[in-house]
């Protein structure tokens, strides 16, 4: 079976491919949803601005490991979202269906749940830390600070990693003309 996303490679067994090839086409599919869907570069920044107030605030380990876990679920709701869209534009032959627009709502409507769980998370734990003390040139939790950092790293990387799209891929408008 040829995979025309992969430039008509054979595809054969995931077991078989080896572990740095897998790795490499789920980051070629996550460079491109954030380079192209603009919830995820609106999802970069707040990432970006939890960070900075984790910089201030210094919340314990466990709170930024559970920040960050909560952030990477958000990240991968909004690839999930992506994913279907993608499938079911393509099944759809890019055509308006109430089918299809109902599976992408539904969709969309998983992403939202995730979010506002990740602000009620939020917000727990702003509470939880009350009364805020900046402490932001202090050694004070150094470990999450670190943990933040690494990941905010991790994620600007992908977010402005280069994308150099293998298949253009062109969404009809509302109108129906193409992208």
């Amino acid at each position: 079976m040829k995979d025309a996303g992969r430039g008509g490679h054979a595809r054969t067994d995931a077991r078989a491919q080896p572990f740095v090839r897998a790795v490499a086409y789920s980051l070629r599919g996550v460079v491109y949803a954030f380079h192209t869907e603009k919830n995820l570069k609106r999802d970069v920044w707040l990432f970006t601005c939890l960070a900075a107030v984790e910089w201030c605030l210094r919340p314990s380990i466990a709170q930024a490991a559970l920040t960050v876990f909560v952030s990477m679920c958000v990240f991968a709701a909004e690839l999930f979202n992506t994913a279907i869209e993608l499938a079911v534009d393509v099944a759809s032959t890019w055509k308006d269906h109430p089918v299809a627009g109902m599976a992408k709502d539904v969709a969309s409507g998983a992403v939202t749940f995730v979010a506002f769980g990740a602000l009620a998370i939020a917000a727990w734990l702003l509470v939880s830390d009350w009364p805020w003390h900046l402490w932001l040139w202090s050694l004070r939790n150094l470990g999450s600070v670190v943990l933040v950092t690494i990941w905010l790293m991790a994620v600007w990387a992908v977010r402005l990693w280069p994308y150099h799209p293998d298949i253009e891929i062109k969404r009809p408008r509302k109108g129906g003309a193409a992208e």
